[in-house]
């Protein structure tokens, strides 16, 4: 009786968990201008003064005409729990770029670095978020 209980508490549990997570897309890095033949590449790491190049594939048609696109540093320097927002950037987005977007950025220094983006209404849960390295 008593496995029953905990039984049932862990398959609640498990349940609420799985509940609560959000649609995700997707986010890939590449050291090249994205084309069709590179673009499911993913690069993790690039040069100080490298051009980082990234595809953002939606997880399903955005509504909103805006997306942000944000980088941050993750640091033990930085004040507020070690990120420290580098770049962020809005973006409109075109009828037929509803699924995706793709862009290049260059940053100079070294460091583990995150890439958000988020949806225009909802700057609380990103659209998408991976890491990349500069050296």
């Amino acid at each position: 009786m008593k496995i029953l209980k905990y039984l049932l508490l862990l398959v609640f549990i498990v349940l609420i968990a799985v509940g609560c997570t959000y649609d995700r897309g997707l986010i890939l890095f590449n050291t090249q201008p994205i084309t069709a033949d590179n673009a499911l590449c993913d690069a993790k790491r690039f040069n100080s003064g490298q051009q980082v190049y990234y595809l953002f594939i939606a997880p399903k048609k955005m509504k909103n005409e805006f997306i942000r696109v944000q980088v941050f540093k993750m640091t033990d320097k930085a004040p507020w729990g070690g990120n420290e927002v580098v770049r962020t950037k809005d973006y409109r987005l075109m009828k037929d770029e509803r699924y995706y977007h793709t862009n290049y950025f260059t940053l100079y220094e070294t460091g583990r670095y995150v890439m958000q983006i988020f949806a225009h209404d909802d700057f609380q849960h990103p659209l998408a978020l991976n890491d990349f390295y500069i050296y």
